[in-house]
């Protein structure tokens, strides 16, 4: 085959291709559904000059939790544990080398082309009372109560990769069903909350879902940024038509918020708060696609950029941007394609088509086709301009989505990479973002311990004045026959609780200091063991008051004098006088009970019937 051969043979392929083309474009109702109507062009990229000149920097950055997990894109951080989202649909904490699971909106799925069912949370961020907002790509917006739940640090019952929360307890805010001006949101992606609770969030799609998001930058845009009013719990759209609208962040005073328009490498700001209203372009000609955007701390903003671009190295989906025709019969030809492993898999079911599905779709399969392996890190001021930048040449990382800052570190997610990467923020020269470790806040939980601690002292203390009463009890041979079964109407004796205070108004005129006490620490012998404590607190105070007035008035509270209980233990030596009175006086106790069981109508039938079969 000579030249003209292999011409003739190269414009025979290039026709085939244009008439497949053609058909694919003017077939009516062929996936994917989207409107392909709208050119869009992309600024040129920034030079890398000035403040965006090439170097070295981040090189020195560490590979971390290598192999544990895929997909660590998102950041936020509490009492100095990181926690970050992952590949598979869940959150977990970072402390250390020790990986926590802490939530999962998902279900269990077999594998990453079942991401709809796993979830996939894109966006974190903690309020100011410690709740966490996740954000996850199918399930919508969350808030999660990270210190709760009855599973522990490293479990996984049924929670890590098994679709419940082990650790989190969450309540869903905005969920993919409810439709906002007319559309439903199809790939909820990022947020950012603030100080009033308010969440301002993204998202990317109303056509497409996650798993499908190559075809979002093939159709029209229909990305938008949204605010959620925590107290109406109602939406409005800020910013429509967004082509893949990502990353959100505030201001520091929350007078505006910028948001990422991934797709044509720019970001947008739209005023919330103050006397300024609309939006405006707030940065453009980025050198890659940006995508998680951050507040710095200082004024400014932390941009990644997920894919580079550049003159030499154009991402490809943004040089057919302005011909829609174009994008439709790629996006169709990607759609067809979708279509018939579906339909393989549908009557030969395998996980080789579903994979493939998966593949065709999915941002995933992009960044080795589209984009050059440079990363390229930005600090934007407030103004939108660019103060400082880092870049990684060697290949070491790549495809960052997020900067977070913990302490004097700096923390690198990815939605793709199966690590974390993180360098000192010193070896970047980014020591002003360093922020002093905060103690631990957690006082409401361990201030629940205490209150569990002193429930116990209050069930030990019975227990050993139950152990002292049948020491006495041995010494006469009515009184242990009476005992055991006064124990199986314990429970009517909690509920004749008042009781007790009644024989504080028979008692006040006593004519015979010796015979009161008798009786009023008889009957919680005879009838409340559960309640003897307070019997030993009045024979510790007989010596030294006798009223028993103001003994009784102490006694309703004794959880509260836990602190008195010592002195009783103490004094329960000089228990054995009031035994010997107790045994001396058998016939008061019966009058006594006759007179109490005239305000009780349970106890009297109760208390005479098991008496009389004791005699």
């Amino acid at each position: 085959m000579g030249v003209a051969g292999i011409f003739k043979f190269i414009l025979r392929r290039v026709f085939e291709l244009f008439v497949v083309a053609a058909l694919l474009v003017l077939i009516p109702n062929l996936p994917p559904y989207a409107q392909f109507s709208q050119p869009y062009s992309v600024s040129p990229a920034q030079p890398f000059t000035g403040k965006l000149s090439l170097n070295d920097r981040l090189d020195a950055v560490e590979i971390w939790h290598k192999g544990d997990f895929v997909g660590p894109e998102a950041f936020a951080d509490l009492d100095n544990s990181l926690y970050t989202s992952l590949y598979n649909g869940d959150i977990v904490k970072l402390t250390g080398e020790h990986i926590t699971p802490v939530v999962k909106f998902g279900k269990p799925c077999k594998g990453s082309y079942e991401e709809r069912i796993c979830g996939r949370p894109l966006g974190l961020q903690f309020d100011q009372k410690d709740q966490l907002y996740a954000i996850d790509a199918y399930y919508g917006i969350f808030r999660v109560n990270v210190q709760s739940g009855s599973g522990k640090p490293g479990q996984r019952n049924g929670g890590f990769y098994g679709g419940m929360s082990i650790l989190g307890k969450k309540e869903r805010l905005v969920g993919p069903q409810v439709e906002i001006e007319g559309r439903r949101p199809k790939i909820f992606n990022s947020l950012a909350v603030a100080k009033n609770g308010d969440v301002f969030w993204t998202d990317s799609s109303t056509d497409f879902t996650l798993d499908d998001g190559l075809f979002t930058l093939l159709a029209d845009p229909t990305g938008r940024l949204i605010h959620y009013n925590a107290k109406t719990k109602e939406n409005r759209v800020l910013l429509d038509n967004l082509l893949f609208a990502n990353g959100v962040a505030l201001s520091e005073d929350e007078t505006f918020a910028i948001v990422a328009e991934t797709g044509r490498s720019r970001i947008h700001r739209v005023y919330i708060n103050g006397p300024k209203t609309g939006s405006s372009i707030f940065l453009d000609g980025l050198p890659g696609l940006p995508d998680n955007l951050k507040s710095d701390g200082m004024g400014g903003f932390l941009v990644p950029l997920v894919l580079g671009r550049d003159a030499d190295y154009p991402v490809l989906i943004q040089s057919i941007g302005p011909f829609p025709k174009l994008r439709k019969a790629a996006a169709r030809f990607m759609g067809i394609s979708q279509y018939v492993l579906r339909k393989i898999d549908q009557y030969y079911p395998n996980d080789v088509c579903l994979n493939a599905v998966h593949t065709i779709g999915h941002f995933s399969s992009t960044p080795k086709l589209l984009a050059t392996s440079r990363v390229t890190l930005l600090r934007v001021n407030r103004d939108g301009q660019i103060t400082d930048s880092v870049h990684n040449l060697n290949g070491k990382i790549e495809s960052i989505s997020e900067m977070h800052v913990l302490g004097d570190t700096l923390y690198l997610g990815s939605p793709f990479n199966d690590y974390i990467g993180r360098i000192p923020l010193a070896k970047l020269g980014w020591e002003d973002l360093k922020k002093e470790k905060r103690p631990k806040r957690s006082p409401t939980v361990e201030s629940a311990k205490p209150t569990t601690t002193t429930t116990k002292p209050t069930t030990t203390t019975p227990k050993p004045t139950t152990t002292t009463t049948p020491k006495h009890t041995t010494t006469t041979p009515k009184p242990t026959t009476t005992t055991p079964k006064p124990t199986t109407t314990t429970p009517k004796a909690t509920t004749a609780a008042p009781t007790t205070k009644k024989p504080a108004t028979t008692t006040p005129p006593p004519t015979k200091p010796p015979t009161t006490p008798t009786t009023k620490q008889t009957p919680p012998q005879v009838k409340q063991q559960t309640q003897t404590p307070p019997p030993v607190k009045q024979q510790a105070k007989q010596p030294t008051q006798t009223p028993p007035v103001k003994q009784e008035t102490k006694t309703p509270p004794p959880v509260k004098q836990q602190t008195q209980a010592p002195p009783p233990v103490k004094q329960q030596a000089q228990t054995p006088p009031p035994v010997k009175q107790q045994t001396q006086t058998p016939p008061p106790e019966k009058q006594q009970q006759r007179k109490q069981a005239a305000p009780v109508k349970e106890q009297p039938k109760a208390a005479p019937q098991k008496q009389k079969v004791e005699l």
